[in-house]
């Protein structure tokens, strides 16, 4: 655990990063659906990719702002989960104009509870 406490700065500049690679493959045009079939059942993989880069955000998150005993300010609780609603809705809406994309309400559900469970996690694991 010294070791989030001592690197504050490199898991603030990687926050800093993801939500620029965030933006990046949000808004590039025309990407791929990702599809797996299991047993004549399609299931669209990219609905996971959405929930693991949103845990992973949230933890980059706790991990920046947590203090030496391993707690966060629930304002800074509230300011990230107000920013990163408003990052997955805003990324999800720009799609409509984005030739090759679409806006798919189960994309921003699923960056939701990304956020979510990475919060919980990153809390349970850091006590």
């Amino acid at each position: 655990m010294e070791f989030v406490l001592k690197n504050k700065r490199l898991f603030a500049a990687a926050f800093w990063v993801w939500i620029a690679v965030i933006l990046y493959f949000s808004l590039i045009p025309n990407s791929p659906k990702l599809n797996v079939v299991i047993k004549d059942q399609s299931f669209r993989l990219d609905y996971i990719l959405h929930f693991l880069v949103y845990f992973s955000l949230a933890i980059l998150y706790v991990l920046w702002k947590a203090d030496n005993y391993f707690r966060i300010k629930p304002k800074y609780l509230i300011y990230f989960v107000t920013g990163a609603l408003i990052l997955s809705g805003i990324s999800e809406y720009a799609q409509i104009y984005i030739p090759g994309r679409t806006f798919n309400p189960v994309d921003f559900f699923s960056n939701v509870a990304g956020i979510t469970a990475g919060i919980i996690a990153s809390k349970l694991v850091l006590k």
